[in-house]
């Protein structure tokens, strides 16, 4: 059952990103929002993590469609913490 919500739940983000778009200022508004977080810091400040994320697309349109006021609570944060955390190093394991 709580596949099934997760499934649901993704497949409504990626609806929602392809119908709204993701901008540029969306992307920089988040990782603003992201860089007071303790765990994305530690990426953030690897450069290759940065480079990374500031000219992958697909984590620039994962990171911008993060809802900076939901990002408060607890429990959406860790679920984009995974997510987004998954996704990084998908990528840098694909970029060695």
């Amino acid at each position: 059952m709580v596949t099934l919500i997760h499934v649901a739940s993704v497949l409504s983000v990626v609806t929602l990103s392809i119908i709204k778009g993701v901008t540029d200022k969306d992307v920089q508004k988040n990782i603003q929002a992201l860089r007071q977080k303790i765990w994305f810091q530690m990426y953030w400040n690897d450069e290759s993590y940065r480079a990374l994320i500031e000219s992958d697309e697909q984590l620039q349109k994962m990171i911008g469609c993060i809802n900076r006021d939901k990002l408060k609570k607890a429990r959406y944060e860790a679920w984009q913490r995974k997510k987004l955390v998954t996704l990084l190093e998908k990528k840098m394991a694909e970029a060695c």
